[in-house]
């Protein structure tokens, strides 16, 4: 390496010998509010077309899988195109970008007034949810040190568990006391997205990018800042490790990523989030209705999901103190197996009518969502600073097309005409492409620990 690189290199190293968490909660706060709506937004329209939303506007049965289908779509535009402003301009950027297309999509979704108004409206907010994802766990995988970066992930995305947890509660809450209280479901998310957007301003500058921009004293000034946090709590920081070299951004980023090393990972990482999100958009965005649909009342059904939504905050604490101590690509196959497990309940709980099984199934399907951050650190790892961004964002974001395929599968399996029936293969269905990510998953590098220029360098 030359002089200069070698620079580069020991600043970040200089992040890795941090010992401790080297920022203060209000950052993780501030990312996780972003996080919180994010999956907020996501279940939204699940309780949304099971509200008098469908008969305000008007909504045909392929018009319903068009709404849930647009964001998923949005959702590969919006993480490349923010993502790749990301890797370009920063970091800090994205995440106010993000924002920005949250608030206004969520707003027009609460303003919609008809079928075109609210389609167009779930792309937009598609599109921040979607780069929200890449960049968030793009941002604190390179501010924190490699020994504790997946448990950063894990507390960051407690947020998005509660955002998880509570929006059936308020959904009860809201769409059966009011015929608009879907417009005020969505409304919310609409008002706090907006809200975090100065908050994000205010966020320093990924280090670890100022350096594959060759910025090196605004990158020195947050690296001191995280070793200053860092001594303050714990007094001399460790001898810094040996500088690890890191190519700095030279061409277009995503064109990083098609080569031997980085395009095997791109592929087996699209893949497994495929067919990862046929599962989960696939319950996210028709459980209810298949419940419904199956003789469970909106009530009972929206109940016993939401009993069951404790699982998220129990399975992203239960990740916690583990999410650095076993391999990150084994955490998430033992989370996509609990998946598994509880959507085959789910079909259970249609065959025979049990609530017991649909809120064991509910709690092991959100204990699992959540159990599967790691998921989303191990997406990050595998690609180089100069592009990660972008990898995360092709990766999550054409993976989505699992997502965006799955209500036109489900439209095409699932008939009202007979619920139990198809309501129970439905549900098998989404298991078995459960069944496959895993396996596909399974066959990618270990990063666990190791500092992400060893990873991706």
């Amino acid at each position: 390496m030359s002089d200069r690189e070698l620079k580069l290199g020991e600043l970040r190293a200089r992040i890795d010998r941090i010992p401790i968490r080297p920022y203060p909660v209000s950052w993780m706060v501030i990312i996780g509010i972003g996080y919180f709506f994010a999956f907020y937004d996501i279940l939204t329209l699940s309780f949304a077309i099971v509200s008098p939303m469908v008969q305000q506007l008007r909504l045909s049965r392929l018009e319903l899988s068009e709404a849930v289908s647009v964001s998923l779509f949005g959702y590969i535009i919006g993480a490349y195109f923010v993502a790749t402003i990301s890797d370009y301009w920063g970091r800090r950027w994205g995440l106010i970008t993000n924002a920005i297309l949250i608030a206004i999509g969520s707003l027009g979704s609460a303003l919609a007034t008809n079928a075109l108004v609210l389609i167009v409206s779930r792309l937009i907010t598609g599109m921040g949810i979607g780069a929200e994802i890449s960049i968030i766990n793009t941002y604190i995988s390179e501010v924190t040190p490699a020994p504790i970066r997946g448990r950063m992930v894990q507390f960051t995305y407690l947020a998005g568990a509660l955002g998880f947890a509570v929006t059936p509660f308020i959904a009860f809450a809201l769409i059966p006391i009011s015929p608009i209280g879907w417009r005020w479901l969505f409304g919310i998310g609409a008002l706090v997205a907006a809200a975090i957007v100065p908050l994000r301003y205010l966020m320093p500058e990924s280090p670890r990018w100022l350096t594959i921009k060759g910025r090196m004293n605004e990158a020195e000034r947050v690296v001191r800042m995280l070793e200053g946090f860092a001594e303050r709590k714990v007094g001399q920081l460790p001898p810094i490790p040996s500088p690890l070299p890191e190519k700095i951004l030279t061409k277009f980023p995503t064109a990083e990523l098609f080569n031997r090393k980085y395009g095997p990972r791109l592929i087996m990482a699209i893949l497994f989030w495929f067919f990862d999100y046929m599962l989960a958009y696939g319950v996210i965005g028709f459980a209810p209705y298949i419940f419904v649909a199956a003789g469970f009342t909106f009530t009972t059904a929206t109940w016993y999901i939401a009993l069951g939504s404790i699982g998220y905050i129990v399975g992203a604490l239960s990740m916690a103190p583990i999410a650095d101590r076993w391999e990150r690509k084994y955490l998430v196959a033992s989370a996509f197996s609990v998946a598994t497990l509880a959507v085959f309940l789910y079909a259970v709980a249609v065959a025979i009518r049990s609530p017991i099984a649909l809120t064991i199934g509910a709690f092991l399907g959100a204990f699992a969502t959540a159990f599967a951050v790691p998921a989303y650190t191990y997406t990050a790892e595998l690609f180089p600073t100069r592009a990660r961004a972008s990898g995360f964002a092709l990766a999550d974001g054409i993976g989505h097309l699992g997502g965006a395929i799955v209500p036109f599968i489900i439209y095409l399996v699932f008939s009202p005409l007979k619920p139990l029936s198809t309501g129970v293969w439905t549900f098998v269905l989404l298991g078995i492409f459960e069944i496959i990510a895993t396996s596909i998953v399974l066959t990618g590098p270990r990063t666990t620990k190791l500092r992400l220029e060893q990873v991706s360098d």
